[in-house]
């Protein structure tokens, strides 16, 4: 091995500088400056002095962006969001549109005079991914998983290209997390399938499916070798920003400017506007540019371009009230309808689902479409064999419009609707426009039961796939979805590609899945008409079982029930109907047995206090607690915390330096409490 100088060293610094600015140039600024073959050459020489000198290599080198693969086996750490990666509201047409922007009038018009600006973007269809810098330093990327967690595919990361592993500039923020969507060109997708397809193996069916299956490899080189891009869209954190970059994140248009400075790749495309004329005039110009591009979108997302308007704004349980995403127009192909599917859902409802010759709808490959219920197929009178025309439209499941009657041939058979369930040959019953199996314990709403309580939405149980659960009920161990907490775990490990180390990690999750949030658990009993929000606002009044069985077998329990905020009559009647049936009473009894303790809502014991319930809450200055603490503590009492005083503010609390809300908050006459005071007006009555 030679001895390299002093020379060396500063030839390998100036390597590692050289280099990141043609990365600079090729992935932010889409202007390459140099060959292929040019850029290999220099990279080829950074390579052979990191070997000489290991102790010389930087951690932003390029040759640092593929680590060693992952254990064969080995599943990606599960860490939660620090800021949930909620996902945007859908809109289809102009009058959709027409509505979002009244809704943000009428929010805003509470709490402020000003006017709401939008800042339109394309919607890249991608897999959305977070990135966190410590010191300007690349530390950690986590996948969007659930929204409220996601898997620390950090290694993967470092291979996208445009991820930078060093945050250009010369004052970097302390802490940093970006959020962006990862893409797969539509070249470069079509190579990879060329690739797959000569090895024997079964092509991706569009660039989202494959760049999601390529950041779940556990090799990085094989996501370097997927061409793979970024492209940065917000910041969710931010501290230690130097003054002039505190004015950077105010805005949605300073914010990419930002981003940009800091060396990510951001959009080409982007307008704003002030009303839902100037949203829609984007999305038509956006549509137009959709087949000219090499990445995919499915539509356009509009955001409140001030960001302190979107804080007044909020969000709701999974969408925030500030941004909107406009889709695109469907497309349509037409296909040979092959078969009708029965299915049967967790709710027992049978769903006709059709299976169609393979045709690719807008780079998709699509196969199966719903059919959604008999009176559906009879009215547009849709028949096996049938020539039928075929929509998509974004992440929508595909529908079948109509037949094709001029290209029938009179072999093509009517559709028969089956009087009895598919999966436990049980009579089926109508309710409205659908059918349903009324067996309990019918093996298909079992199976699909048990998915989604262990979903990640529900009880997080990982490792427990549709695969697992069929090949569970198969082997007699999974009759009923309470058996989920019993298994016999030795006739587990005895089973096909089931191991001692594989059945004691699904004992781990099982067990540990056995004390959930109440909430939690209550939306994982699959009731109708029960989503997260709802189960969260009954968790708030009803903190355990208990209470809340105790109202189910009250004399007015529709009526106590509906009296809850975003729970009507409905969903009240629904939610009783499950509790007092006896099968699901026994199957709740027995889950108790087995171990199964829901864990009391902390915020619905404490009661709402006289004294702030309903009341405007303002902080400002600097406080001896986190804010988000204070403010948790004055929404458990009732109370409401906004970012700006006007009007409509009851109390601003302040600490030191607390600059002009204070001031505002003097000359609107509105009361200000110090910290103690907050605490004297929080005291139990």
């Amino acid at each position: 091995m030679s001895k390299a100088g002093k020379g060396d060293r500063k030839r390998y610094l100036a390597l590692v500088r050289e280099l990141l600015e043609h990365d600079h140039a090729y992935y932010v600024l889409d202007r390459p400056t140099l060959s292929d073959g040019a850029y290999d050459r220099l990279f080829r020489e950074l390579k052979e002095l990191e070997q000489d000198h290991p102790d010389w290599v930087l951690a932003e080198s390029p040759s640092q962006r593929v680590g060693a693969p992952l254990p064969e086996g080995s599943r990606f750490e599960r860490v939660a969001h620090v800021v949930p990666m909620i996902s945007i509201e859908s809109l289809f047409g102009a009058e959709e549109v027409a509505e979002f922007h009244q809704r943000v009038l009428k929010g805003l018009a509470a709490e402020t005079d000003r006017l709401p600006r939008y800042f339109c973007e394309p919607k890249w269809d991608g897999v959305s991914a977070t990135l966190i810098y410590e010191d300007g330093r690349f530390s950690r990327g986590l996948s969007r998983g659930d929204g409220a967690s996601g898997e620390d595919i950090s290694n993967n990361l470092r291979a996208v290209g445009g991820i930078p592993l060093k945050l250009r500039g010369e004052k970097a923020p302390s802490l940093l997390e970006v959020r962006g969507e990862v893409l797969m060109s539509q070249s470069a997708f079509e190579t990879l399938n060329q690739v797959m397809v000569e090895a024997g193996e079964t092509p991706y069916a569009n660039p989202r499916n494959s760049t999601s299956g390529s950041l779940k490899r556990l090799d990085p080189g094989v996501v370097a070798s997927r061409n793979l891009r970024f492209m940065a869209f917000d910041v969710v954190r931010a501290q230690g920003l130097a003054g002039s970059q505190e004015d950077s994140l105010t805005t949605q248009e300073k914010l990419l400017h930002a981003l940009k400075d800091w060396g990510f790749p951001v959009t080409p495309f982007w307008a704003t506007a002030e009303d839902d004329q100037g949203i829609v005039a984007f999305h038509a110009e956006m549509e137009g540019r959709r087949d000219d591009l090499d990445f995919e979108l499915d539509g356009i997302v509009a955001k409140v371009d001030q960001r302190d308007l979107r804080t007044l704004l909020g969000s709701r349980a999974r969408t925030p009230r500030w941004a909107c995403a406009q889709k695109f127009a469907p497309r349509e192909e037409s296909t040979r309808l092959l078969d009708v599917e029965i299915q049967v859902g967790r709710t027992g409802r049978l769903t006709p689902r059709a299976v169609l010759e393979p045709v690719a709808i807008g780079g998709t490959t699509v196969r199966h479409a719903t059919l959604h219920n008999a009176a559906y197929i009879q009215d547009r009178d849709i028949r096996i064999g049938d020539w039928v025309m075929v929509r998509r439209a974004g992440d929508v499941i595909p529908q079948i419009l109509g037949p094709i009657p001029e290209k029938r041939t009179g072999e093509e058979q009517k559709f028969s609707w089956p009087n009895v369930c598919p999966a436990c040959s049980n009579p089926v019953h109508d309710k409205g426009e659908f059918r349903y199996c009324v067996n309990l314990e019918c093996p298909a709403q079992m199976q699909r039961r048990v998915l989604h309580l262990a979903s990640r939405r529900a009880l997080r149980i990982e490792g427990l796939g549709h695969k697992a659960v069929a090949q569970f009920a198969e082997a007699g161990l999974l009759k009923r979805i309470e058996d989920l907490f019993h298994l016999d775990y030795g006739a587990v490990s005895a089973l096909e590609r089931w191991g001692e180390k594989s059945t004691e990690a699904l004992k781990a999750q099982i067990e540990q899945a056995k004390r959930p949030p109440w909430a939690r658990f209550l939306f994982a009993l699959g009731i109708q008409e029960v989503g997260e929000e709802t189960a969260r606002a009954i968790a708030r009044n009803y903190p355990d079982l208990a209470s809340l069985l105790a109202c189910v077998d009250g004399d007015n329990a529709v009526k106590d029930l509906s009296e809850i905020e975003g729970v009507g009559p409905e969903v009240a009647g629904s939610l009783v109907a499950f509790l007092q049936e006896p099968s699901n009473r026994k199957a709740l009894q027995r889950m108790q047995d087995y171990g199964v303790e829901p864990q009391k809502e902390v915020q619905a014991q404490r009661a709402e206090h006289a004294e702030i319930s309903g009341k405007t809450f303002v902080l400002t200055g600097t406080l001896s607690r986190p804010r988000p603490e204070i403010k948790a503590d004055i929404e458990a009492a009732g109370g409401k915390v906004t970012s700006s005083v006007s009007k409509k503010t009851d109390f601003v609390v302040v600490g030191d330096s607390p600059g002009s809300k204070a001031k505002k908050a003097e000359e609107l006459g509105v009361t200000i409490l110090d910290e103690a005071a907050l605490a004297s007006l929080m005291a139990p009555e």
